[in-house]
């Protein structure tokens, strides 16, 4: 039996014999067939937490299904929740990212901690929502909530350290700064490694739970307004429209323009394509 640094194991014993490390160092249950996951989660009084982060990370597409299964029969993002309130549990930040993908612009992380029993009617993943409603959400949330904590990490860290660092290091940092006002953190699939309260990287969890919906919401309006500020400063990418994001006419302006400070030059379609250097002639 081996305990995840990463996944936030915390009750070891629970698993006994469960539980391996694939090549990357990763908890996984691949050497168990799907019948026999389904027969360890109906053994179990309740699904831990713990366990449905594994299942939500699973190559097999079914056995991610069995994880999502049982938070869909919860009925609600508010009641996914739940699962995760044991013993003194009861304050639950959420944390997510924007930007991402986005070829220019800083990556954007929020962490929310909501109060209990609050129901934000029509809170949703941002990337399901039009940008008017996750205004309107932005404002309910930052009204509402407990806590809220905003990380922006610029592309010139990103082209140092790599996306997959910085993504790591700002849903941590965000995760963090709320620690001292939340029982435990819920990161859209993400882990956080070593934080000072228990925390969960589950994938889709911006469409599973409110607090981790609620966090994409601020990530994304926050970073959407960075966008829209330095259009007013540098008109020409249109980054009012595209938000950072490789369009079209993004991918022509930098064309025309070449790339300002704010682009990710270590992203493709950035920098203009060069032919290899010629290292000896035959």
């Amino acid at each position: 039996m081996v305990a995840s640094e990463s996944m936030g194991f915390s009750e070891i014993g629970k698993f006994e014999g469960i539980l391996d490390r694939d090549l990357n160092g990763e908890v996984t249950v691949l050497r168990f067939s799907v019948h026999e996951i389904k027969k360890i989660l109906s053994s179990m009084d309740e699904p831990d937490p713990d366990f449905l982060c594994v299942l939500s990370h699973d190559p097999r597409k079914t056995v991610r299904s069995m994880a999502y299964g049982y938070f869909r029969k919860k009925g609600s993002l508010v009641a996914n929740e739940e699962i995760f309130k044991k013993g003194n549990v009861n304050l639950i930040a959420g944390a997510d990212e924007a930007g991402r993908g986005a070829i220019a612009g800083p990556l954007t992380a929020a962490a929310v901690v909501l109060k209990p029993g609050l129901i934000i009617d029509d809170i949703d993943d941002s990337k399901a929502l039009t940008p008017e409603k996750r205004e309107e959400l932005y404002e309910r949330i930052m009204e509402s909530a407990l806590c809220v904590s905003v990380s922006f990490i610029d592309p010139a860290l990103i082209d140092r350290w790599g996306i997959q660092l910085m993504n790591r290091k700002a849903l941590k940092d965000v995760a963090e700064a709320v620690s001292d006002k939340c029982h435990c953190v819920i990161c859209d699939h993400y882990p956080l490694g070593d934080i000072s309260v228990p925390s969960y990287s589950i994938a889709h969890a911006d469409s599973t739970f409110q607090c981790v919906a609620a966090a994409s919401i601020v990530a994304k309006v926050e970073r959407d307004r960075v966008m829209s500020s330095l259009h007013s400063r540098i008109p020409y990418y249109s980054f009012d429209r595209n938000k950072g994001y490789a369009t079209e006419e993004h991918i022509h302006a930098l064309s025309v323009y070449g790339p300002s400070a704010f682009h990710r030059k270590s992203f493709h379609g950035v920098l203009p394509e060069r032919e290899d250097s010629v290292i000896w002639e035959e």
